[in-house]
């Protein structure tokens, strides 16, 4: 494929939507992804797109209204299903570990349904849960920093601080040229209290990432 080109079957918008989204240029990433919609409303990259676009701007209502569109087109799509899951109050309770439960079933290895499902165990405490899942978040989708991050707030809160260490420094690592949701002041605080004395350690350790900032997939052919 020569450079500067899109895949074939990919919209050249949507194209250059993910690129902007990934290097930091949300309007630029908001407008294109408004053009692939305009061309077609029902592309599901468009829509995901859009959706974390809102999300990183803080317009959780917009998000919603993408989502549910993707939701009335499958209404077994994991990505709308934990995009949508996680803007619910308190990430939804019983009732949403259900349904992501149940998108897993289809879909075992779909990364964000893994990521809000270990943020629906990180509110109720269960911690061992949590770790779980972001481990599975971040294995299939190793270069998502968010993934990393909550992965090594799972570990942290585990008392496992070495692989703590680890995840922090990699999700600061993979936030460096890019969009990410958790707070990097925050992650290098903690890396250095984890690599000071005893009492340091126990300092409490950050918030998990609440909601990732990335489209779920980089575009995908024929959609």
């Amino acid at each position: 494929m020569t450079r500067g080109t899109a895949a074939p079957g990919i919209s050249p918008a949507v194209q250059s939507a993910y690129a902007a989204f990934g290097a930091g240029d949300l309007a630029t990433a908001r407008q294109r992804y408004a053009t692939a919609l305009r061309e077609d409303p029902n592309n599901r990259d468009a829509l995901l797109g859009s959706a974390a676009v809102a999300l990183r701007d803080g317009r959780g209502e917009d998000a919603a209204s993408h989502y549910a569109r993707l939701l009335a087109l499958d209404p077994r799509d994991a990505d709308a299903i934990a995009g949508m899951t996680a803007l619910r109050p308190g990430g939804g309770g019983e009732r949403a570990e259900i349904q992501l439960k149940g998108a897993l079933r289809g879909n075992p290895d779909a990364a964000p349904v893994h990521f809000a499902l270990g943020n629906l165990y990180a509110r109720q405490g269960r911690w061992q849960e949590a770790q779980g899942a972001y481990f599975r978040a971040w294995t299939a989708a190793p270069a998502n920093a968010d993934y990393a991050f909550n992965l090594a707030v799972g570990l942290d809160r585990l008392n496992q601080a070495r692989l703590a260490r680890e995840y922090y420094e990699r999700a600061l690592a993979l936030s460096a040229g890019g969009a990410a949701a958790f707070d990097r002041a925050a992650a290098q605080r903690r890396l250095q209290e984890l690599g000071g004395t005893a009492a340091a350690t126990q300092a409490p350790a950050p918030a998990p990432a609440r909601t990732p900032v990335a489209p779920a997939t980089p575009p995908v052919a024929g959609n």
